[in-house]
């Protein structure tokens, strides 16, 4: 009689490991091909700093993000002037950032992936998603307090974003009003501080890209999450858990949210912009709407 109860114990047992195995590869199945949990989050900090990645994390858990955040290292360690000046524009750095995140896709090509990215690694960032390859893309971008040109041109890297591109801006960023050259080396002022504006001239079909790009301007309700407008406080926890994760992760635009171009025109509109359309010779030009209003979340 023992020795059959023993016998029927081992079989339960046997029984109960395999339901887990099964189990494990059902749910390895459903969502984490080579252990790579989905979404994932790739991270750049800004130039010199090597802390807001914690907070940033730290945020978006809070907001119930329960994927992979990853830090990519981009720092000379020769100071903040080093990888604004020099590293922020770098091509080969860029290339190392376009490759992670061309093999994060390759292993998990049916994940969500995030790009984020603070001060001067904006501009690796933006840089990265211009050298991705064709077919290569990100499902969403957020550039806090972006030290990258106001007018820079975003068409080729918004063809490798499948979401929006959310850029955060405040008047009130004393260090980027106290920069006199953007990360990415273009002119003008940075889009930390008044948001990215479209470009003089955009072809028709770069226009139309401009309608995943959403600037979060800096508001006085925000003092109450952490960001008082200032330029790393935007990475604040409290900030990014009850502003940022909403809009980054979800499918549908944001409540009162505007991107920065629609693709109706506007007449009459104090705050329509006429853009030049590069087009074949004779095509007709049109004047869109740019919505540039500032909305709160």
């Amino acid at each position: 009689m023992a020795s059959r109860r023993a016998g029927e114990l081992r079989s339960e047992r046997g029984n109960i490991l395999a339901r887990t195995a099964i189990l494990a590869l059902a749910a390895c199945a459903a969502g984490c091909q080579s252990g790579n949990p989905t979404p994932k989050v790739i991270f750049l900090d800004g130039a010199g700093h090597f802390g807001a990645g914690y907070s940033v994390r730290s945020g978006l858990e809070q907001a119930g993000f329960v994927g992979s955040f990853e830090t990519f290292s981009w720092s000379s360690w020769l100071g903040p002037g080093a990888d604004h000046l020099v590293v922020a524009r770098s091509k080969g750095k860029a290339r190392q950032l376009a490759d992670r995140i061309a093999d994060v896709r390759r292993e998990f090509p049916g994940g969500k992936i995030y790009v984020m990215g603070l001060s001067a690694g904006t501009a690796l960032i933006v840089s990265a998603l211009e050298d991705l390859p064709k077919g290569v893309s990100v499902d969403g971008v957020v550039l806090f307090s972006p030290s990258v040109s106001a007018t820079r041109n975003l068409a080729p890297a918004l063809r490798h974003v499948s979401g929006r591109l959310y850029a955060t801006c405040s008047p009130h960023d004393g260090i980027l009003s106290a920069i006199a050259v953007n990360a990415d080396g273009g002119s003008g002022l940075p889009a930390g501080i008044q948001g990215f504006t479209l470009p003089v001239k955009l072809a028709r079909d770069e226009l139309m890209l401009y309608a995943k790009v959403v600037n979060v301007p800096w508001q006085p309700s925000y003092v109450g999450f952490g960001w008082h407008g200032g330029h790393v406080q935007v990475t604040t926890r409290g900030f990014v858990q009850h502003v940022v994760a909403p809009r980054a992760f979800s499918d549908d635009p944001y409540p009162l949210d505007q991107p920065l171009v629609s693709q109706w025109a506007s007449v009459g509109n104090t705050g329509a912009q006429t853009v030049e359309f590069r087009d074949a010779p004779g095509a007709t030009k049109s004047t869109p709407r740019v919505n540039d209003r500032r909305e709160g979340p």
